[in-house]
């Protein structure tokens, strides 16, 4: 009597299983093993913070900041940024920071949402860069996407100087920009330009009007001339010839330039300078070529 029991019960377990494997599993998605559908590969996302170069960890800032005037946020090209820093401080405590790099790497810079550059640098070196590392940033302009100025005053930087109102470091950033023609020349006007300051801090003036002539051929900038107003005296500052994207020294006069904009035909030059009269003051302008 025990043989048939087990018989039935025998076949009533093999009906249970073959009806559970007609009907699948209760998962929604099916069984690799079963499934006829290949697997999605994944993609790994980029990273929400990519790894700071040597510049941004040595000169980040990490104080708090004051901003006057605004700017958009600059458009890097094939991942660089044309720079321009002029320090009017006294000779001891400039240590040698001008920089003038027509294509710097952008992930050197640190630009905040106001407009703000609050860390630059020429390269990617920790050796080559300035941050702010508390105060104030003054005379925050810009033109579109194409180049943002500024000056750091009231402030201590990376270095360790302390500057007043009066003195400060300057900056020009923009999109780096190459000239196609050959031949030919470009009236350049004034368009920005921030505070004329003073290395001893005892003054501070107004850049007035800059002129000066691109000679496309030569790649030069020709018959600079610049307007300044400094403790209501008037100064008149020349430099025959300068080469783009590099540096110049005539007479009392320095200046610095690079090429920067989206548009050869219209470039617009970011130009940095200093000068004796008699105190040291500097600054930085940007002129519109057409």
């Amino acid at each position: 009597m025990q043989k048939p029991f087990r018989s039935l019960n025998f076949l009533a377990v093999v009906l249970v299983a073959a009806s559970l494997s007609a009907c699948g599993s209760s998962d929604d998605s099916p069984s690799a093993a079963t499934s006829s559908t290949p697997p999605t590969p994944t993609t790994e996302s980029p990273s929400a913070n990519p790894p700071q170069s040597s510049a941004q960890v040595a000169c980040s800032p990490n104080g708090s900041f004051t901003y006057s005037g605004s700017a958009s946020q600059v458009a890097p090209s094939n991942g660089t940024l044309a720079v321009v820093v002029v320090p009017t401080l006294p000779a001891a405590y400039q240590k040698n920071r001008n920089f003038t790099a027509s294509a710097a790497p952008a992930s050197s810079q640190v630009q905040q949402a106001s407009g703000a550059f609050t860390t630059l640098a020429s390269s990617g070196a920790a050796t080559d860069c300035l941050g702010l590392e508390h105060g104030a940033v003054s005379d925050i302009q810009g033109v579109g996407s194409d180049v943002a100025i500024g000056r750091w005053n009231a402030a201590m930087d990376t270095d360790g100087n302390t500057y007043n109102n009066v003195q400060g470091v300057h900056y020009a950033v923009g999109t780096p920009l190459s000239l196609t023609a050959t031949s030919g020349t470009l009236a350049c006007t004034q368009v920005i330009a921030d505070t004329v300051a003073s290395n001893d801090g005892t003054a501070a003036g107004t850049l007035g009007t800059t002129s000066a002539t691109l000679d496309l051929g030569t790649r030069t900038l020709n018959n600079l001339s610049m307007s300044i107003n400094l403790a209501n005296t008037n100064y008149t500052l020349t430099n025959t010839q300068a080469p783009l994207n590099g540096t110049s020294t005539t007479g009392h006069l320095s200046i610095q330039s690079v090429v920067v904009g989206h548009d050869a035909t219209q470039p617009l030059v970011a130009l940095g300078y200093s000068a004796t009269l008699p105190q040291t003051i500097g600054g930085v302008v940007v002129l519109s070529c057409k």
